[in-house]
């Protein structure tokens, strides 16, 4: 790793100088984690905190506290009664941790299981729902940290039959042999519903004729739909075309109408795929994706597709810098020495948009300050600013504190993987940083978005006690976004090469 230059400790000294007292500590010596009456795992790790630089033992092994104060050690236990003596030149403070070797006992708490169960059922609903602005439909009725797995978003106003509910969410009916699910809090409940009514017959709605056109900084391709109806939409590579599913609309379009001047789009083609799913298909003309959007207007449906920038390089470009978290009631991950993420990620966003902004580029950022902001919020402040792709920094966090796991790159669709690709490898080149991999279909939901290209970028492991001071350092932070904004360059040269603006 490159010498660590201006390195600030301040943060580490604050917490240590109002730490409590703990179970076990010698001098400026403090165990946080390690003091226990019983372990059911060999491998123990103690970690604690000292002062930076300090040197001292652990059970006879030789411990250097990292730059933020912060130590770890692990240590192999016998079975049985374990003393851990934590030692240096003031004296010596012990504790016992005994190694049980018979399995872990687990308390099952059955009322517990028994709410959640509760919680996933679903039941009959019977109701008509409205989408709200930013709704987004789930696959299925599972979750994980980051919510259900999202399909696509939707525009307000679309209406549709919940034929079942849980605490969370809604079974919505997209056509007759389609159903998705939808958060409850994305939708507005608009009235009743009939199960015993002719869901062709009440639901379904006619496609009408489409215009093609160059609408200036997009093209508009505007399809005739009688009523808002839900969509799926995705963008596909080789060949590059983007293909939306109108369900509950039966095609009906024998016109297909392409103006001249098209920059985007070089053709669409329209089918049936159901008894009320039209399919439409707009094969694009462009290698590289800059993103679209769709809304109801009307009686159309607008699907707005940017064009490719005319002069494809850093300077001619806007860049959405997204600084994770935020404010009091978002901190993110913390580090051992109470490092915070929202701290980190703000000061590594700064950063990058000066570097950005020295070579040319505009940049706005989702914030400047520690303020809390939604997810939605932040999606309004790029799409306002019309910016051209946005990059979303955060620190990662797991693993256990004395693993190095490294950087990774995120993002949810196939056509912006090279830029995740190319900035994940100007990372990994950087000395002491691991390749903890690229995550494909991240259900982010800034990530979701696709109003414009947007990658995630999980610098270091904050949680990691040898990552975490590297990311304490001001130098190796400007390091590390010098390598995203090669990246981020890299990936536009190839755009540029790819729609021949440049040779390669």
């Amino acid at each position: 790793m490159k010498r660590m230059r201006l390195f600030c400790a301040a943060a580490a000294i604050a917490l240590f100088a109002s730490v409590n007292v703990y179970a076990a500590s010698v001098g400026s010596i403090v165990v946080k984690r390690g003091v226990a009456d019983t372990v059911y795992k060999a491998k123990h790790q103690v970690i604690g905190m000292a002062e930076p630089g300090a040197e001292f033992k652990v059970n006879g092994k030789s411990v250097k506290a990292y730059r933020t104060g912060t130590w770890g050690v692990e240590l192999q236990l016998q079975p049985g009664n374990n003393e851990i003596v934590v030692e240096d030149a003031k004296g010596s403070v012990s504790f016992n941790v005994f190694y049980s070797t018979d399995p872990k006992p687990v308390k099952v708490d059955r009322a517990k299981e028994a709410a959640e169960a509760e919680k996933l059922k679903f039941y009959p609903a019977n109701l008509k729902v409205l989408t709200k602005k930013y709704a987004y439909l789930n696959y299925g009725a599972g979750t994980d940290r980051l919510g259900g797995a999202k399909i696509n978003y939707l525009p307000e106003g679309i209406e549709m039959y919940a034929d079942a509910e849980n605490e969370n969410l809604y079974r919505v009916r997209l056509s007759q042999n389609r159903y998705a699910y939808i958060p409850k809090s994305q939708v507005e409940v608009s009235g009743k519903w009939a199960p015993e009514s002719d869901f062709m017959q009440s639901n379904v709605v006619l496609s009408e004729s489409s215009l093609v056109y160059n609408a200036g900084d997009f093209d508009r391709v505007s399809i005739g739909v009688e009523k808002k109806r839900p969509y799926i939409v995705k963008e596909y590579t080789d060949p590059h075309r983007i293909v939306v599913d109108l369900y509950g609309v039966q095609c009906n379009s024998n016109w297909l109408t392409h103006k001249s001047g098209l920059k985007s789009v070089d053709h669409i083609d329209v089918e049936s795929i159901d008894s009320d799913v039209t399919r439409i298909t707009v094969y694009l003309k462009t290698k590289s994706s800059w993103g679209f959007t769709m809304d109801y207007s009307g009686g159309s449906l607008n699907l707005d597709i940017k064009h490719v920038p005319s002069q494809l390089y850093l300077k001619n470009l806007t860049i959405g810098i997204d600084a994770g978290h935020g404010g009091p009631q978002s901190n993110g991950a913390m580090g051992m020495s109470g490092l915070k993420e929202k701290d980190m990620t703000l000061a590594m966003a700064i950063a990058l948009k000066d570097i950005l902004e020295k070579q040319g580029a505009k940049v706005v950022l989702s914030r400047d300050s520690d303020v809390g902001m939604t997810i939605r919020e932040r999606q309004d402040k790029f799409i306002e600013n019309k910016v051209d792709i946005v990059l979303s920094i955060h620190c990662n966090a797991g693993g256990g504190p004395l693993s190095s796991l490294g950087t990774s790159t995120y993002y949810r669709y196939n056509v912006y993987k090279p830029l995740a690709e190319n900035i994940l490898g100007h990372l990994t080149n950087m000395e002491g940083v691991n390749n903890f991999g690229m995550v494909g279909n991240f259900n982010f939901s800034l990530s979701a978005i696709t109003d414009f290209p947007c990658v995630l970028v999980e610098t270091l492991f904050i949680s990691s006690l040898k990552e975490e001071e590297m990311l304490a350092d001001p130098a190796f932070r400007q390091d590390m976004m010098e390598n995203v904004a090669k990246g981020l360059v890299d990936y536009i040269k190839g755009c540029r090469i790819a729609e021949g603006q440049a040779k390669k």
